[in-house]
């Protein structure tokens, strides 16, 4: 994604523009003494484009400032985006914006927070569908994906220049912290928008399915249930004479109406009849269950003795096949033969035996249905005939067996009303239907492109590594960052030197951007603003000996300077696209000379400064 910086613009507060100036497509460098605020502009970036709190120091800078502005581009697009100055750790929600990246003289509130949000994430490719794959402890799954999250990949700040452990700046922060690996693969294109969309849906039908089978199981559990009791209600009101003898699958409605009219006498011979008939198919088939049920045993006793037999004839066999060796009598032959003849019968008798256990198993499962049904119908049938003692036993039975078949009665209307918990066929068509694709070989894909572009970057570095020259870049991908791995080795080195830090830092920005780059991301912004990479080195501006000038840390830092210079060339070259870079340091002016794609803004220096000396002086004049 094409991104940059114009122009940084503030307002005083009485008024007075200061106006920063950046060119496209080049390594635009502010350099002078500390304390000038140049490591300031990377605050008030992070600033202008939504924070939520801010570190930008109140003296001198916000005492000085009412609003802070950015002249941005992205893509073929030129913005303009101010905000008031904060007050005190108050962030502000005043906005200025142009979306024509048109300069106010003076920037007045002209649009809602969330309206700004929502054009920026619009112009970074965010929508409803760009949403966290997983939750943390601060981000929520399945929330919405900032746009400032990408920004991860665009600072390298002074807190983290020469830091061993982290690579990306807000690390500190919760939020950040775990937006990192939340967004990364989607950042470098291992997945895509669709991909996401499918996996989220793939995910609900998963959660759906689930939800309902677990409704069926209950309902399901909670119907058996009531069922037994249904039939034994059945049972007794047939047993008073209530009901006539009822089918085991009655339901809870149709006995509830039954008892809505008690008259009907049962008739007690036919069900005794019943009963005994029932009773004596549940002796036979008891009695044909305990039979398979011996034939399994004997079965398995029988396997074991074969078993046995054969291991038994394993010296046998051994001595027929070693024949050869041994010494024969006349009778020797004659007797190889008869054992032969005797093993080929015994193998082909065992041979010609097939396991039964299968279809013994399945006949004794189809007993075991056939005695649930008899049970369940022995359940509703009347033992004997019973009659009411007086009238009030009659009304407390009538009364507890219409108060509980009402309850049944309405479980199995709810159920009937909601045919969708039964019938899950659609859902898992649906679910079957949707194609996820496996980003794994696509990552590993992208980790071996990050490990080659960080090969070529060590190259251009190794004067500067020195002992670590021929060491291998390897992307350390569960914690996001470049390391060195000894050659012909697993050893990944800790490195101590704190300008190697540095070192690995740029190289590893300018690899993942080259790998954004490559695999054309729409997220993350061709941009990068670099807080003084030559920290590990420079102290104040001491004049080093030209002819120790190849092993000084001044030629160290200059390669690093080469390093980004040639990034802008070879990105251009490569790739026929543009990238930026914002670079604060405080080395002279001569260290970027014949470097082409260097642009120098004027020297903080002699008074001037990211606020004017003549700010101050007003303000004291006031």
């Amino acid at each position: 994604m094409n991104f940059g910086i114009d122009a940084i613009i503030l307002w005083s507060v009485i008024g007075d523009i200061r106006s920063l100036n950046f060119q496209r497509n080049k390594v635009n460098v502010i350099t002078g003494e500390s304390q000038t605020g140049k490591s300031t502009i990377l605050k008030i970036f992070d600033y202008c484009f939504l924070a939520s709190e801010h570190d930008i120091p109140h003296d001198v800078i916000n005492d000085n400032v009412s609003w802070y502005g950015i002249k941005f581009y992205i893509n073929d697009k030129s913005y303009f985006l101010a905000r008031r100055s904060p007050v005190g750790n108050t962030v502000s929600t005043d906005y200025h914006f142009s979306s024509i990246g048109e300069i106010p003289q003076t920037p007045t509130p002209n649009i809602k927070q969330d309206d700004l949000r929502g054009i920026l994430e619009a112009e970074f490719s965010i929508d409803d569908r760009v949403k966290m794959p997983f939750g943390g402890k601060v981000i929520k799954s399945g929330s919405r994906i900032s746009f400032r999250y990408f920004f991860l990949f665009n600072t390298i700040s002074d807190d983290i220049i020469l830091n061993s452990k982290n690579f990306f700046d807000k690390q500190e922060v919760d939020r950040y912290r775990e937006a990192l690996p939340r967004i990364f693969d989607l950042a470098l294109g291992i997945d895509d928008l669709e991909n996401i969309v499918a996996r989220e849906r793939k995910d609900s039908l998963s959660k759906e399915i689930s939800k309902l089978e677990r409704k069926n199981i209950s309902l399901t559990e909670s119907k058996s249930s009531f069922s037994a009791e249904i039939r034994d209600i059945a049972a007794k009101a047939a047993e008073y004479g209530l009901t006539p003898e009822l089918d085991k699958d009655i339901t809870a409605s149709s006995l509830l109406d039954m008892l809505g009219m008690p008259s009907i006498t049962p008739n007690y011979d036919a069900s005794t009849k019943r009963r005994s008939d029932i009773n004596s198919q549940l002796f036979a088939i008891n009695r044909q269950i305990r039979k398979y049920s011996q034939f399994n045993e004997e079965y398995k006793s029988y396997k074991s003795t074969i078993k046995s037999s054969q291991d038994s004839l394993k010296p046998l066999r051994v001595l027929m096949e070693r024949s050869s060796e041994i010494v024969k009598s006349e009778i020797f032959d004659e007797l190889i033969s008869s054992i032969q003849v005797d093993l080929r019968t015994i193998d082909e008798t065992i041979k010609s035996r097939r396991p039964v256990e299968s279809q013994v198993n399945s006949a004794i499962r189809q007993l075991e249905d056939k005695k649930k049904e008899l049970l369940e119908e022995l359940q509703v049938l009347p033992e004997t005939p019973r009659s009411f003692k007086e009238l009030q036993d009659m009304w407390v039975f009538l009364g507890e067996a219409r108060g509980k078949l009402s309850i049944y009665a309405r479980m199995d209307e709810k159920r009937a009303g909601k045919p969708e918990v039964a019938d899950l066929t659609g859902l898992i068509a649906e679910y079957d239907a949707v194609q996820v694709k496996d980003v794994e070989a696509e990552r590993a894909a992208t980790i071996s492109l990050i490990d080659e572009v960080a090969a070529s970057l060590m190259i251009q570095a190794k004067d500067a590594l020195e002992n670590y020259a021929t060491w291998y870049a390897s992307f350390n991908y569960s914690e996001k960052k470049i390391q060195l791995r000894k050659p012909k080795s697993t050893l990944i080195e800790n490195i101590g030197s704190s300008s190697n830090h540095m070192f690995l830092h740029l190289i590893h920005f300018l690899s993942l951007h080259e790998v954004a780059l490559n695999k054309n991301s729409k997220f993350v912004p061709s941009f990068l603003i670099v807080d003084q990479p030559s920290r590990p080195y420079w102290g104040e501006e001491e004049e080093v000996d030209p002819e120790n000038l190849i092993h000084s840390d001044r030629a160290k830092i200059r390669t690093a300077f080469e390093m980004l210079n040639t990034f802008i060339e070879y990105i251009n070259r490569e790739y026929r696209k543009q990238f930026q870079m914002i670079m604060f340091e405080h080395v002279p002016t001569s260290m970027f000379e014949g470097l082409g794609n260097i642009h120098l803004l004027p020297t903080f220096r002699d008074g001037n400064a990211l606020i004017p000396a003549s700010w101050r002086q007003k303000e004291i004049d006031l």
